[in-house]
C-alpha cells in the first residue's frame, strides 16, 4: 500500500483559507498541533502558486509531516461539470509534472462528498487518473457518512460494501475519509455516531479497504464545540473502532461564515483554548497509541452498558476469557490481532464527562494481560487480585481514555 508513508497515526485538518494568507511558515503550525497527514491551504493550478506550494512542501518535509495538495480543479466536480477525462489527464499531468518527486507529497485533493451516482463515478475516474500518472501518490477523497445507506441504484446497482471493492479495484486507492459530526449534538447523535462507524468499518473490512473519519473541531448549525474530553473521545472511539487517520473538520474559522466558530484557530489567526485542547488530545494518543494501532486488524467491538443501537453488547458470550466488565458507565471494547498473531484488547470510557471504573473478570487460567503503553516501548504485567481460575482487574480512565493490552494466553 503506497499510503503507509508515515509511521504516525494520520492526523489531518481541513484547511480552507487560500495559500495567499499564509507564508510556508504556517507549516510550523500545523506540525505544532500534531498534524501528520494534511490537507494543504487550498490553491489554484498556476505555475505561479504550484511553485509557491513547493516552499509549503520543502517546510513539512522539514517537519516530517505531509501535504495533500489541495486543488480545487483537480476534483471530482470538474467532470461532473462537463470536462472529459482527456483533459483532465492532461491538466493534471502537467499539475504533477511540477510537484512530482516532492518527499512531502502524499497526493491530491479529489473532492468532497459525491453523493450522485454521476458523481460517485466521476470520483473513480479522476483517483484512477491519478492513480494511473502518479502511482506512488495517494489520491484523497472524502464521502459523506450517509454513503453507507446509499440506495443500490446510487451504488450502480451495488451494496457499500460491493461498491467499496469497486472502487479499489478501479482506482487502485485502497483508503477514503468520510464526514461523522453526529457525536457532537445529544445522545441520538452518539447512536448515529456508533452506527456510521460500524457500517463504514464493516463494510471497508469486507472490501479490503482503510477507512479514514473526518471528525468535528468546528461548531456549526447544531454542532457543539468539543471539549478536551470530547476530541480524545472522538479520536480513541474511532481508532478503537478500526478507523486508520483523522481529518478535522475544520482548523480555521471564516469571517465570512459567522455560524462556524470554535475552531482550533479563530477568523483573526489567533489560535484559541480548543487548539490547545486539540494539540494535547493529538500527542497524548500519538505518544501512546499512534505507531502501534496503525499496526493492529479489527477482530471484534462491543459496547458496555448502553447500545446505541449499533455494536452489539459485552457479554458473558463475547470473549472465551474474558468473562465480564462490569460499569455503570458506558464503554466499549475492541479486540484486535498484530502481524505475528498475538491478540490485543483496547478499552474506551465513552462517557464525555464522567471517570469510568472498569472491573474487567477473566479467566486466569487460560490467559494473563500485559498493558502497552508508549506504543509497546513500555509493557507492563496487569494482574488484578485472582481467585482460582478467575481475576478482577480493575482501572478508572478518563472521559475518552484508552487503555491497551496484550492477552497473553497460557
Amino acid at each position: 500500500m503506497t499510503k503507509n508513508t508515515t509511521t504516525k497515526y494520520p492526523f489531518g485538518a481541513w484547511i480552507y483559507p487560500n495559500q495567499k494568507n499564509f507564508t510556508p511558515n504556517e507549516v510550523d503550525t500545523w506540525a505544532e498541533l500534531g498534524l501528520t497527514v494534511t490537507l494543504g491551504a487550498k490553491l489554484g493550478d498556476s505555475v505561479e502558486e504550484l511553485e509557491t506550494f513547493k516552499g509549503f512542501l520543502d517546510k513539512a518535509s522539514q517537519l516530517g509531516i505531509k501535504l495533500i495538495a489541495n486543488i480545487d480543479s483537480l476534483s471530482y466536480g470538474v467532470l461532473d461539470r462537463g470536462m472529459s477525462e482527456e483533459e483532465y489527464e492532461q491538466n493534471f499531468t502537467r499539475v504533477y509534472n511540477v510537484l512530482k518527486g516532492h518527499p512531502a507529497l502524499y497526493g491530491f485533493f479529489c473532492g468532497d462528498e459525491p453523493s450522485t451516482k454521476k458523481s460517485l463515478e466521476s470520483t473513480i475516474s479522476v483517483m484512477k487518473i491519478q492513480k494511473k500518472i502518479a502511482p506512488e501518490l495517494n489520491p484523497w477523497i472524502n464521502i459523506q457518512g450517509s454513503t453507507a445507506d446509499y440506495d443500490s441504484e446510487r451504488l450502480g446497482g451495488r451494496t457499500f460494501a460491493e461498491w467499496l471493492k469497486y472502487f479499489k479495484e478501479e482506482t487502485g486507492v485502497d483508503y477514503y475519509t468520510f464526514d461523522e459530526y453526529s457525536q457532537t449534538i445529544n445522545d441520538g447523535g452518539v447512536r448515529i455516531y456508533f452506527d456510521t462507524l460500524k457500517k463504514h468499518v464493516e463494510a471497508s473490512e469486507e472490501a479490503g479497504v482503510e477507512c479514514w473519519a473526518t471528525l468535528l473541531s468546528s461548531a456549526h448549525d447544531a454542532y457543539r464545540v468539543p471539549t478536551e474530553y470530547e476530541y480524545m473521545w472522538q479520536i480513541t472511539t474511532a481508532a478503537a473502532c478500526g478507523v486508520k487517520g483523522i481529518c478535522w473538520f475544520r482548523l480555521y474559522d471564516n469571517k465570512i461564515a459567522p455560524n462556524y466558530h470554535g475552531s482550533p484557530i479563530d477568523e483573526y489567526g489567533s489560535k484559541t483554548e480548543h487548539y490547545w485542547d486539540l494539540l494535547r488530545c493529538q500527542r497524548r494518543f500519538q505518544a501512546q497509541f499512534g505507531e502501534i494501532m496503525l499496526k493492529l486488524k479489527r477482530k471484534k467491538t462491543c459496547l458496555i452498558g448502553f447500545r446505541y443501537g449499533s455494536f452489539p453488547i459485552f457479554s458473558e458470550n463475547s470473549h472465551d476469557v474474558i468473562k465480564e466488565i462490569r460499569c455503570f458507565e458506558n464503554g466499549l471494547v475492541s479486540f484486535f490481532e498484530d502481524e505475528e498473531g498475538n491478540e490485543f484488547c483496547a478499552l474506551v470510557n465513552t462517557e464525555k464527562k464522567q471517570p469510568a471504573d472498569f472491573r474487567i473478570i477473566y479467566d486466569s487460567s487460560k490467559a494473563s494481560f500485559t498493558e502497552y503503553r508508549l506504543n509497546g516501548k513500555l509493557k507492563m504485567p496487569f494482574d488484578g487480585s485472582s481467585d482460582p481460575g478467575t481475576a478482577d482487574m480493575g482501572l478508572i480512565l478518563y472521559p475518552g481514555q484508552m487503555i491497551l493490552f496484550r492477552i497473553d494466553r497460557k
